[in-house]
């Protein structure tokens, strides 16, 4: 050491900074690690760990299970409230027909019958507590065979077909009864053979 030699001011503190320095390498050369223990719970944060560490701690996709049995059917709902009952349908259908013919073999109007002549008027019934949907009516051949080639070109022709019955008394349409067919011919037909056809169902 010097003796007699004085320090100046910035001497001395450029001597304590030196000093210092050499101070904390010395002390991070002799430092321990810090341990979990050291550690308080929660304070290490994602942004603090390396992408290395996160690549490392990141887990693999485990194998896909076995698919678990199905499950027992539940339980059956309440029933429903019942609906409304529907209309009643019409039931006891029967087509029935009625042949007006010269041919003895084929008619339901006896022997000896004339025929369907000039203005004349037929009629087929429905059976007993049963009513009219539709009807009609043909020109027939005799043999009840097919059609009539007479009325083709002889201006035979109906002027009424229609649902009801008659009063043969009066001549004239019962009222309110729907249970048969009427039919009308023109004054152009000459004793023709002619069939009526019905259909009816029950009345209620």
């Amino acid at each position: 050491m010097l003796k007699g030699r004085r320090f100046t001011p910035a001497l001395i503190v450029a001597m304590i900074a030196l000093a210092v320095a050499l101070s904390g390498t010395a002390v991070a050369g002799t430092a321990k690690l810090i341990t979990g223990s050291q550690i308080a719970n929660g304070t290490i944060k994602l942004e603090d760990i390396s992408a290395g560490a996160k690549t490392a701690l990141k887990g693999k996709s485990g194998a896909t299970g076995a698919k678990g049995d199905a499950g027992a059917m539940g339980a059956t709902g309440a029933k429903g409230d019942k609906g409304e009952k529907g209309d009643t349908g019409v039931s006891g259908y029967e087509v029935r027909t009625w042949r007006y013919s010269t041919d003895d073999a084929n008619t339901d109007s006896g022997p000896g019958y004339v025929g369907v002549g000039s203005g004349a008027i037929a009629t087929v019934a429905c059976s007993t507590g049963k009513v009219a949907i539709g009807g009609g009516y043909r020109f027939k051949s005799q043999g009840d065979n097919g059609f009539s080639p007479q009325a083709l070109h002889d201006g035979s022709g109906v002027v009424a077909s229609f649902p009801g019955r008659m009063d043969w008394n009066t001549n004239t349409v019962k009222p309110n009864d729907n249970s048969g067919w009427i039919v009308q011919v023109n004054d152009k037909v000459n004793a023709a053979d002619m069939t009526l056809y019905v259909v009816c169902v029950n009345a209620s």
